[in-house]
């Protein structure tokens, strides 16, 4: 595919050139023998939110054997939405930890108000301020939103989560419509072909499991295809004018309409139960959500379930970063030891372990081949791949996070028919108005 081919493309521009020092020699080989304590124990605390899989990796005690005078002390927050308000209050007061996760939707408040709290990276590890050379390693659209406009990088691509359909192979089957992967990408490539598919599911099995989880998932992937999303590049807020904000909403409203839905708030108890009991046929998976899925489907739902390329082929939802904060003390340790855990090895480890996909373009390209036995050994390391390279940079905004749960909130309330269409637009364009200040 062509974002294949790109990917590849830098990865091989990657190859050739020699990699950064400070970062190649934070990729040890697992057989390489523990480094000699060197000095006192410096400790390192790294802020992170929803367990990202560094531990069950076994990241942390390979780091810490190989430098024994480093101890890494974990602070993990179980939720983003109240990891991010706890940050603020950290770097205000200077207590912040010394590597921070940066969640992808508020990488745009690092470049902006919050830039001068954070490590300029380009001064770390033999790198002179203002080389982008850092940020050539990282999934394009990735190092392009930690970059400023004189090649300067303030946070190293950790994690990303890349957009397929999750889909349960015998309820497609229950309502004789395909199975195979290959034929449902050429049938839904379209969000239109998506409804589609949805509304033959719903007239042959009318009462049962609904087509689609959440049209608030759908809006959000669409959304995500955009370059041009809640902000223009004027720095202003579009929503109302925005031709793919309003594509994407009204796909979504359609789907609501059709009934293809089965109203199940994304992550919720509810949509667990949903997974669970087999609730829904379809749903729009970023990678980190498959462990998730293989979790609640369990044993019963090994080989039921498979992985295709999602309708526009791009999109993503969630991933982070690691930045270092200036109040931090120890800043060279802690650069090494977020480079490690950036690095290749640590993103394709993450994956094969955790189904986290790396932003790391070395680490990307090493489990392109990667199968999930539990997904009908589904081609997940390709499937997710291709949709992080082709996930186009997007322009953010302050309140762009703000914006898009006012919407998914909005959307929920036309779904279980609390709110019309119009009506639920409406207010969306109030909030969108009040959120931009």
């Amino acid at each position: 595919m062509p974002g294949t081919r790109r990917l590849r493309a830098a990865v091989a521009g990657l190859v050739a050139a020699s990699l950064i020092a400070g970062i190649a020699g934070c990729s040890p080989s697992p057989g390489r023998p523990a480094f000699k304590r060197a000095g006192p124990v410096i400790t390192l605390r790294i802020g992170v939110y929803g367990d990202p899989g560094y531990q069950q990796a076994g990241l942390y005690a390979e780091y810490a054997r190989l430098h024994p005078n480093i101890k890494i002390v974990r602070d993990d927050t179980a939720q983003q939405a109240s990891y991010w308000p706890a940050l603020l209050s950290a770097l205000k007061s200077g207590h912040a930890d010394d590597i921070e996760a940066i969640p992808v939707a508020d990488i745009s408040a690092v470049m902006g108000p919050l830039v001068g709290d954070f490590t300029r990276l380009n001064t770390m590890g033999g790198v002179s301020p203002g080389d982008g050379a850092l940020s050539r390693h990282w999934v394009p659209w990735v190092a392009r939103g930690a970059a400023d406009g004189s090649g300067n990088t303030y946070a190293l691509g950790a994690e990303i989560g890349p957009v397929a359909v999750c889909y349960r192979t015998d309820l497609m089957a229950e309502a004789g419509l395909p199975t195979s992967p290959a034929v449902l990408a050429r049938d839904w490539s379209t969000w239109a072909g998506y409804l589609r598919l949805g509304r033959e599911f719903k007239a042959r099995i009318p009462v049962g499991p609904s087509f689609t989880d959440s049209v608030s998932s759908l809006y959000n992937v669409m959304t995500s295809q955009a370059r041009e999303q809640y902000y223009g590049p004027s720095g202003s807020v579009v929503v109302g004018a925005n031709p793919a904000i309003k594509n994407a909403w009204a796909t979504a409203v359609q789907a609501a309409q059709d009934g293809l839905s089965a109203k199940l708030v994304p992550q919720s108890a509810a949509w667990e139960q949903g997974v669970t009991r087999g609730s829904f046929a379809t749903v729009l998976c970023p990678s980190w959500m498959l462990p998730q899925i293989a979790k609640l489907s369990g044993r019963i739902g090994s080989g039921h379930w498979n992985v295709t390329t999602v309708p526009g082929g791009a999109g993503n939802s969630g991933g982070f970063y690691l930045a270092l904060p200036k109040a931090g003390r120890h800043q060279s340790a802690a650069f090494q030891l977020a480079a490690f855990l950036t690095g290749k090895q640590a993103g394709a480890a993450l994956f094969r372990a955790e189904d986290d996909f790396p932003a790391n373009l070395m680490a990307a390209a090493a489990v392109f081949g990667v199968r999930d036995p539990y997904f009908s050994g589904a081609d997940v390391g390709k499937v997710f791949g291709d949709a992080a390279d082709l996930t186009p940079v997007t322009i953010t905004g302050p309140a762009s996070q703000a914006i898009a749960a006012d919407l998914d909130g909005d959307l929920t309330q036309v779904e279980i028919g609390h709110l019309t269409a119009a009506v639920a637009w409406q207010v969306a364009l109030r909030q969108a108005r009040a959120a931009q200040g």
